[in-house]
């Protein structure tokens, strides 16, 4: 994350920094963030940085700023808790198995559906362009390549539902794919023991057949978090 958080300026990284403080605990609900003076000069940034920073941290219901008492952390229920930067600071800062199952739950409730839209509506264009991304996790030899070609396969499976709300969960749901990876790459036989599912979903699509797509994706998400389970239960019991 520090690579990406570079390139994004200092602006970006003092917003990723704070975001992750207050996601992670270390900046409890109720906590009272330092002046713009001092937390500036802990981040090595100016005072227009932080204080253009907290705007954005507002604006994600992470803080909220009052004249005379300063800028609070909120309590999480407050938090956007769908927006794809919270979401990766709540994962990066090691989220519990509650959040992995409401992730999972989303996914299971969204995606199917999306699927069976897809095989309605998508276009021959966008059928190839499933079936590429899979052919790319079929050769992918390292956890890390079958991931990019595995969080584009699902973008595009929502792209071709030509629902534009579902298009733009895609970026909310690309967290819960590269949070449940993390965790699910350290199966034995790792990604590639999903592969004749993600085959059967890019196959109904492409015949155009709803309801097989829709069952292919929901068995797909279902294979995910049984390996999700497995891993976080052998990490309870160590």
């Amino acid at each position: 994350m520090r690579d990406q958080v570079a390139r994004r300026g200092l602006h970006g990284q003092a917003v990723e920094t704070l975001g992750m403080r207050i996601a992670g605990g270390q900046l409890p609900a109720g906590a009272t963030l330092p002046n713009e003076a001092d937390l500036g000069a802990e981040l090595g940034v100016s005072r227009t940085v932080v204080r253009e920073a907290v705007k954005v941290l507002a604006a994600k219901g992470l803080v909220v700023a009052r004249p005379r008492t300063g800028t609070r952390v909120e309590p999480r229920p407050r938090w956007d808790i769908v927006d794809p930067d919270v979401l990766d600071w709540i994962v990066a800062g090691g989220a519990d198995r509650r959040f992995y199952d409401d992730l999972f739950e989303v996914r299971s409730i969204i995606e199917p559906q999306a699927a069976a839209l897809a095989a309605e509506r998508r276009t021959d264009a966008e059928a190839e362009e499933i079936g590429a991304l899979f052919r790319r996790m079929e050769v992918a030899t390292q956890v890390e390549a079958y991931v990019e070609a595995d969080l584009p396969f699902h973008a595009a499976v929502l792209g071709a539902s030509h629902n534009e709300l579902l298009v733009r969960m895609s970026s909310t749901l690309a967290v819960a794919h590269r949070a449940g990876r993390r965790i699910t790459a350290r199966v034995e036989s790792g990604p590639a023991s999903s592969l004749p599912l993600h085959h059967a979903v890019v196959e109904a699509i492409a015949a155009g057949r709803a309801k097989e797509a829709q069952g292919a994706m929901q068995a797909l998400i279902a294979f995910a978090e049984q390996d999700l389970r497995e891993v976080l239960e052998g990490d309870d019991g160590a």
